[in-house]
């Protein structure tokens, strides 16, 4: 979730009032948390009492698991609550799906109860009756929050929705075609975070290195390199963080941007699989040597902090016609690359009124199998992960401190390594607050 708890208590103080907040659940991707926040900030919210859930969809794990926690939510609220729905469950097209109730059948029953809202609340408009009731109600901002620093990562969408149309993909029918927000408005929006003391924002969306093109289906048109040398250069953020990323926009100028330093050493690419024939039958626009050669080119990048890259990668397990060899092909990429923070999960075939089109093809790989790969292929992750560790003991690295009780503190190293008093040794003469950076050595 976006906000832990006891900042919200501590937000409740300060402005003396619980109507801002309500109890909340972030289900799925950074989008959902970057469009959370923004509907718990936002005015429509104010003096409501409920709870709200951000919903997900890309798998059928996701779906069940949201929808099972809003019914169990439901029969705890109050006469004058209501669950306030949003995320990419009940959205299609990028429009609030018309179908909803359809689709989940089990919570038509609770219609009175429910709230569903659009993803963005920037396309959210309210009633005469509602914008009358906030005008006679006291508003103080919560965007003045972040000032006091309670939230030293951001989250960030700068492009939405694909063209791609992969035979896998439900996301793409629920947030529509490829779109992105202007350079202008991103460097804003950084520049008033950095203002407000904030140290670390991390750029998401559903196609992310499509910013700038006129489709996303042409990785040449891509101008997110542009976007990411205007930050270094427009702004003084101290962390840039770049999600996940299509395989084919990975060209040499955007590689080589990751051995910067105020950029995080911690790519995270969508790979999906390891074989050319899974990729081609999952419509990617790029093969499995196309993979290798981008990883190859990620491991041999030196950076001046001597930072190890930290490879994140999505692969799908039990895609329709994955053959043991094509497993392997995964299973071994992941190994020989030492993919440390690794994502992987069984295909979904989607089969409600939504399908993906791969959820129709022949040879469907069974569940047991599917499991036991995705079991074995998490183990070799694991293991990369624990390498990337002990590699990096001994390292001088910075951390960017979350949490700072007396002698304890948490946060996280520029490649994302979890670091503690236990394990981090600060440089002596250090404030070790909150928001800050610290300078040390892993232990």
């Amino acid at each position: 979730m976006i906000f832990e708890k006891k900042y919200i208590e501590y937000a409740k103080i300060y402005f003396n009032s619980n109507s801002f907040f309500m109890d909340y659940k972030v289900f799925g991707c950074k989008t959902n948390k970057y469009f959370a926040e923004k509907w718990l900030a936002h005015s429509y919210l104010n003096g409501k009492k409920g709870y709200f859930i951000a919903s997900c969809v890309v798998t059928d794990k996701a779906k069940n698991k949201w929808l099972k926690y809003a019914l169990k939510i439901i029969p705890t609220l109050g006469k004058n609550e209501h669950l306030y729905l949003s995320g990419c469950g009940n959205i299609r097209n990028g429009v609030v799906d018309p179908k909803f109730y359809q689709i989940y059948s089990e919570l038509e029953k609770y219609q009175e109860k429910i709230k569903i809202l659009p993803e963005d609340p920037s396309d959210f408009v309210m009633t005469k009756e509602e914008r009358i009731k906030q005008m006679k109600t006291k508003v103080r901002s919560l965007k003045k929050l972040n000032v006091k620093s309670l939230f030293t990562r951001k989250y960030m969408v700068i492009q939405t929705g694909c063209d791609n149309f992969c035979t896998f993909c439900l996301t793409v029918q629920a947030r529509g075609r490829h779109r992105w927000r202007p350079a202008d408005e991103i460097i804003e929006e950084i520049n008033e975070f950095v203002t407000s003391g904030g140290k670390e924002v991390v750029f998401t969306g559903i196609n992310l290195g499509a910013w700038g093109a006129k489709s996303s289906n042409d990785f040449t048109d891509s101008r997110i390199v542009e976007l990411i040398e205007a930050v270094l250069e427009k702004t003084t953020l101290e962390r840039l963080r770049i999600s996940s990323l299509g395989v084919e926009f990975l060209d040499d100028r955007l590689i080589a941007l990751f051995g910067e330093d105020r950029i995080n050493p911690y790519p995270h690419l969508s790979i999906q699989s390891a074989s050319s024939s899974v990729l081609e039958a999952m419509n990617r626009h790029y093969d499995g040597e196309k993979v290798r050669e981008v990883l190859q080119k990620l491991r041999h990048l030196k950076r001046h902090d001597g930072a190890i890259l930290n490879i994140g990668a999505d692969i799908i397990v039990g895609f329709p016609g994955e053959s043991d060899e094509d497993y392997q092909e995964s299973l071994q990429l992941v190994k020989d690359f030492q993919i440390s923070s690794l994502h992987a999960f069984p295909f979904s075939p989607h089969i409600d009124h939504y399908s993906v089109p791969a959820g129709k093809f022949a040879n469907q790989v069974p569940n047991h199998l599917s499991q036991r790969r995705v079991k074995e292929i998490i183990a070799a992750g694991e293991q990369a992960k624990q390498a990337l560790f002990e590699q990096s003991t001994g390292k001088k690295l910075t951390v960017l401190v979350e949490k700072a009780r007396k002698d304890k503190f948490s946060g996280w190293t520029q490649n994302y390594i979890a670091a503690n008093e236990k394990n981090f040794l600060p440089d002596a003469g250090q404030e070790i607050k909150k928001g800050k950076c610290i300078h040390g050595i892993l232990i």
